[in-house]
């Protein structure tokens, strides 16, 4: 991007961490036109300004994008209309269709919900984002949990790679460039002739971009989501070791002056500061609408939804098409098994990763209530969970005050507040889990099983015509 287009991005950095970035695939949702420009009140009031221009040339292409693929669709489309009563071609063009259907609502959602996009963006850098300098082990841990985004982009780099390189292998070293029919990155019907000359170049070129910004839009929208989820677990897990040293902290302030009113008074400090962030982490939804101010596990998500429904159809095809492809060419046979690695990968680490809020969300009420509220004895084989259990002679061992009932009553509240699970859901149809993973697998399998029967008959019919 050049230097008059990154000024009109939005790209807030924590006040505490001048080190914070965003995964480098987000590059690719600003090379695409999906990511939030700042707010249309940060711009000069004069039209002919260089951040107007560029702000407008940036939106102008972002709908050139979405116009793109929805003309790739529309050709696929086109095709597989045409050859319908093939199980082979339909399936093979439905990979393709599928999956550009899905992004191309991902992009037009995207375009279409920038001012959400926006402030979901801000509530992360002000709410979420996990300062290494403050919490090195967790920080460390976040950054190695997206690694499995760096390992999905991988194959899904290969797979559009693929896609655009091997009919040029086919066309120069098989049909050659006179061919009456060349090959395409995908099984296309156009209305006019694009086989011969400029007209070839052109349309290869076009269907081509369209594709790698189906895919690279696929594996940057899902790493930021997966950088949001992963960095509110990471919040999750630095309140829960709070919440864990909430006792023996307070004893550590007032050791200068342990009296009953002191402790009680700093216990419900500690724990009225815990519940605001408690608050704070739970009241930041990945997908909230602008008329909704509910938790994730109240919004309805639809882009989700044809997520999952799409996902369960793709890889019933490409695994149709992987068994029973007869004569297929050696690179199409990789390709396939590049896309349904990828496809698998993407979907479970989806899965995994709204799993993994819930049992962090739901296992705050764990470690409230087995905070030591009753003021049980810190016994030194017990005290390693605290921060500074090698200290644990100093305390007063037998003699720790138990919580007041005020304390108490706070903490029955948010007892009862944490077992409701943060979780995503796809329009209440479906949640965001290692059991939605299952639940799409089994069906792309009875997806699949059906598919062959039908296959299996046609054979069955062609041969006994024969």
């Amino acid at each position: 991007m050049t230097k008059e287009t990154t000024l009109v991005m939005f790209n807030p950095v924590p006040a505490d961490d001048k080190r914070f970035h965003w995964p480098r695939q987000c590059v690719w949702l600003k090379l695409n036109g999906s990511w939030p420009l700042k707010s249309t009140k940060d711009f000069q009031s004069e039209f002919y300004t260089t951040e107007n221009y560029s702000w407008f040339l940036y939106i102008l292409w972002s709908w050139y994008v979405i116009l793109s693929v929805g003309v790739t669709i529309v050709y696929q489309t086109a095709f597989l209309i045409t050859n319908f009563g093939d199980i082979m071609m339909t399936t093979e063009n439905c990979c393709t269709t599928f999956m550009g259907a899905l992004n191309f609502v991902r992009l037009l959602h995207m375009r279409l919900n920038q001012n959400r996009f926006r402030r979901v963006i801000e509530q992360f850098v002000n709410n979420i984002w996990i300062n290494r300098e403050h919490h090195p082990q967790v920080a460390h841990e976040c950054e190695n949990r997206m690694n499995t985004f760096r390992i999905m982009t991988i194959l899904l780099s290969c797979l559009i790679a693929m896609y655009c390189l091997l009919p040029l292998i086919i066309l120069f070293v098989d049909v050659g460039w006179n061919a009456p029919e060349k090959p395409f990155p995908y099984k296309m019907l156009f209305p006019y002739d694009a086989h011969h000359g400029w007209r070839y170049a052109f349309t290869y070129a076009f269907t081509s971009y369209a594709g790698i910004c189906v895919v690279t839009t696929l594996f940057a929208e899902d790493s930021i989501f997966g950088f949001f989820v992963t960095y509110t677990c990471g919040k999750f897990r630095i309140l829960h070791q709070r919440i864990d040293n909430i006792i023996s902290d307070s004893y550590e302030l007032a050791r200068t002056r342990p009296n009953y009113n002191d402790i009680q008074r700093i216990y419900e400090k500690k724990l009225n500061e815990i519940a605001y962030d408690h608050n704070k982490l739970i009241e930041v939804n990945i997908y909230d609408d602008d008329d909704d101010d509910d938790n994730d596990d109240d919004d309805d998500d639809d882009e989700m939804l044809i997520n999952f429904l799409i996902s369960s159809v793709l890889i019933c095809m490409v695994g149709f098409q992987l068994v029973t492809g007869q004569d297929m060419f050696i690179g199409d046979y990789v390709k396939f098994i590049v896309y349904i690695s990828s496809s698998l990968s993407q979907l479970y680490i989806l899965c995994w990763n709204g799993d993994d809020l819930i049992q962090h969300s739901t296992e705050t009420a764990k470690h409230l209530y087995g905070c030591n509220w009753e003021g049980t004895s810190l016994h030194i084989r017990n005290a390693k969970k605290f921060r500074n259990w090698h200290r644990a002679e100093q305390f007063h061992l037998t003699s720790i005050h138990p919580t007041n009932k005020v304390f108490r009553q706070n903490l029955q509240i948010m007892i009862l507040c944490s077992q409701r699970p943060v979780k995503i859901t796809a329009l209440k149809f479906s949640i965001l889990s290692l059991q939605s993973f299952t639940a799409i697998l089994s069906t792309s399998m009875s997806y699949f099983t059906l598919l062959q029967t039908v296959y299996n008959a046609d054979q069955e019919e062609d041969r006994n015509i024969n």
